[in-house]
């Protein structure tokens, strides 16, 4: 009996460690603000306790800058670089994978939405213990460049448009809409030819921190060419 209630004694005293605020998980806490007001308030804020944070560091003794060479070439700048914005590197270069409906056999679709986002912040949140306050913008506009390969063959196109992402800061799924044209410019049996079409999108990932997997519904109306209403979806990888 005294080694069970040492052991429970021992397994209470962990839990209430564990459950204790300012334990080791303090740094994992994220501040919030929402709305374009309440943002450049919390950017102020952030400015201000950054400037007296700063006061308190001890200065530091100029430091003449070396090559960071990397197997005898100064790929240092590089890979730091790299490391630093993997998130960013990724989502511009990995492709969205989907389908496309214009025939009754779905084609394949790989493309890269490039997202430019514009406007005032909405939603900005910073880590507790740094001073780096990221935005999330709701308007952003596309450029999208892709392939796609099915029964009428392989084409290229190239879409450009506006979107509309509404994702508050408790939100884990955000949802928008937007409006854009697809050019086709080669393949699918189809001449050089645009369209303009309404899109559907969701957002999944917590606000604000970048990386999150979106998911867009597309309907084109094209105007010339054979197969003119084209109904495709993708879902990827993207940064904002």
């Amino acid at each position: 009996m005294p080694r069970t209630r040492r052991l429970f004694g021992l397994a209470a005293l962990s839990m209430s460690m564990v459950a204790t605020p300012g334990s080791a998980k303090a740094e994992d806490k994220i501040d919030y603000a929402d709305g374009p007001t309440a943002c450049r308030a919390f950017h102020e804020r952030n400015e201000r306790e950054l400037a007296e944070w700063s006061k308190t560091q001890p200065s530091v003794p100029y430091e003449y800058p070396r090559d960071k060479n990397v197997l005898g070439a100064p790929w240092g700048p590089l890979t730091e670089g790299l490391a630093d914005t993997y998130d960013l590197f990724l989502a511009s270069l990995i492709p969205h994978i989907g389908a496309q409906l214009r025939t009754e056999t779905p084609a394949v679709v790989v493309s890269w939405p490039w997202q430019i986002p514009f406007g005032p912040a909405y939603t900005c949140s910073r880590h507790r213990g740094q001073f780096t306050v990221r935005d999330f913008r709701f308007h952003r506009l596309i450029v999208e460049p892709g392939l796609v390969a099915g029964q009428r063959g392989a084409g290229v196109f190239t879409r450009g448009g506006y979107r509309f992402l509404y994702h508050p800061s408790d939100w884990v799924v955000g949802a928008g809409a937007g409006l854009g044209s697809t050019l086709e410019l080669s393949g699918n049996r189809e001449p050089v030819r645009a369209s303009l079409g309404p899109e559907a999108v969701m957002q999944f990932g917590h606000c604000c921190d970048a990386s999150y997997f979106t998911f867009a519904v597309r309907y084109d109306r094209f105007f010339a060419g054979e197969a003119r209403n084209v109904l495709w979806g993708s879902l990827g990888f993207t940064f904002f």
